[in-house]
């Protein structure tokens, strides 16, 4: 079985991907976070010799950054949002929204670090409504107050 952390791995990519889409983080931001928690990367570099260790996550971690800056790549995620709750701790978000020619709806999934809390759901409509903003005060609101948070279904 051949070591997948290396420059240019498909495998490299699918999991960071994989990884972004379960933990909330931009492409850019999360590689460091990939690296320190990533159960993939922690399975590839046992399989490495330690003094090629450094030498090959430091070049993942450059293709990583190539590949993020690539709009098109990075197109593929959601924004996320960062706010705090009710006791400062820093949380991020993202918003996936659906339109329709009644209005919106939109889902908020929310994380604290590498815990995912839930989802909170809304709606709205308006003429000349700013969705994406009424989805995030909507989300930033309700993070807030206890229990509003649904475990993803």
């Amino acid at each position: 079985m051949g070591v997948k952390l290396k420059l240019g791995s498909m495998e490299l990519e699918l999991a960071y991907i994989d990884w972004l889409r379960a933990q909330g983080h931009t492409p850019l931001d999360g590689i460091e976070t990939f690296f320190r928690h990533s159960d993939f990367v922690r399975s590839q570099l046992l399989m490495i010799h330690e003094s090629e260790q450094e030498k090959l996550a430091a070049e993942a971690r450059e293709h990583l950054r190539q590949r993020t800056s690539d709009p098109v790549f990075s197109a593929q995620f959601p924004m996320v949002y960062q706010c705090m709750d009710d006791g400062g701790e820093a949380l991020r978000y993202t918003v996936t929204l659906t339109m329709s020619d009644k209005g919106a709806e939109w889902v908020g999934r929310v994380w604290n670090g590498s815990a995912y809390l839930g989802e909170i759901h809304g709606k709205g409509s308006g003429p000349q409504a700013n969705y994406v903003d009424l989805a995030r005060m909507h989300i930033e609101s309700q993070v807030k107050c206890p229990g509003v948070l649904k475990p993803a279904q």
